[in-house]
């Protein structure tokens, strides 16, 4: 709905290591138990959970890690025990990358620390988020306020990342470099709604939560501009061509809506179709068709069923 900048290439911080969730949790099952291995020159930079090498712990304890404290050696850890290098692991970042459309997304590392090649677009992150909400293990992960683990010899409580779960926001992944500033893919689901928001290049404010801040207004402003405007019911008689000469009457199985700007016209597209343009356009919350030709002088303008009708009568 709200977008700026979708295709221009910017630093993914740690939103990369919904990346490499994603890759563990295609080869193991959460209950797996896999040996920690690193990097012989690993260096402990940005935010560690200090694992070493020879540690054991299962693929859900390693996912917390990476998902909810965010932790760099993790996604090492993840990467070495999927492909047996890191090089090996960031060409199947890439390629499923571009498994999943993700045309302007390059990945180097597997925690998202700043490297000139390791970029990505809002554009490209909305597709791997959307990836994500696919899978349910990943999902209760990510939603879970902390965890506890004794990967250290005793018991301790790691909190998440995201501060606004406590306000509906269910993830999905918070991040933080130089070039990237503060950011956050944020998911609500309250009002009836999926929201997705992503912010990028928040000021790194004292407090470090202006990512937080910016993600609340952009919800705010989806809320309060944008609403779900019905075009058809369910149940509701509509038209199915059934040969040239025969149309019968059918009732919709599924009711067909859109997410519109309540306070301008808002124009949706069918591809395909011989018309030049078929133009669906809300104003007030009415619904109203026109068809127009290249030069958009309108050629025909009547409701939406009357439209269905007049084609199944041809």
């Amino acid at each position: 709905m709200y977008s700026k900048n979708i295709h221009k290439k910017i630093f993914p911080a740690s939103l990369t290591k919904l990346m490499t969730a994603l890759l563990l949790i295609d080869k193991y099952n959460l209950t797996d138990v896999i040996e920690i291995n690193l990097p012989e020159d690993y260096l402990y930079e940005g935010k560690v959970a200090y694992l070493t090498s020879g540690q054991v712990v299962n693929v859900e304890t390693l996912l917390e890690f990476i998902l909810i404290y965010s932790a760099n050696d993790a996604c090492f850890a993840a990467a070495l025990s999927v492909s047996g290098s890191v090089d090996n692991f960031v060409s199947l970042m890439n390629l499923k990358a571009d498994e999943l459309g993700m045309d302007n997304t390059n990945f180097t590392n597997p925690d998202g620390l700043d490297d000139i090649n390791h970029f990505t677009t809002l554009n490209d992150l909305v597709l791997l988020s959307k990836e994500i909400l696919k899978n349910y293990e990943l999902v209760t992960l990510i939603i879970k306020p902390s965890f506890i683990s004794n990967i250290q010899g005793s018991d301790k409580l790691y909190k998440n990342t995201n501060k606004l779960i406590k306000d509906d926001f269910i993830g999905l992944k918070t991040g933080w470099t130089n070039e990237a500033g503060l950011t956050f893919i944020g998911l609500n689901q309250t009002n009836n709604r999926n929201i997705l928001t992503i912010v990028n290049k928040s000021i790194v404010n004292e407090n470090k939560d202006n990512h937080f801040i910016d993600t609340k207004i952009l919800y705010k402003e989806s809320i309060e501009d944008f609403d779900k405007i019905s075009i058809i019911d369910k149940d509701q008689d509509i038209y199915q061509v059934r040969n040239s000469s025969q149309a019968k009457i059918i009732k919709a199985k599924h009711e067909w809506s859109m997410f519109a700007n309540k306070s301008s016209q808002n124009t949706i597209y069918l591809e395909n179709f011989n018309i030049d343009k078929l133009q669906f356009k809300t104003n007030d919350e009415k619904l109203s068709i026109k068809i127009v030709d290249t030069e958009d002088k309108i050629l025909w303008k009547f409701d939406f069923l009357k439209l269905l009708k007049l084609i199944a009568n041809q």
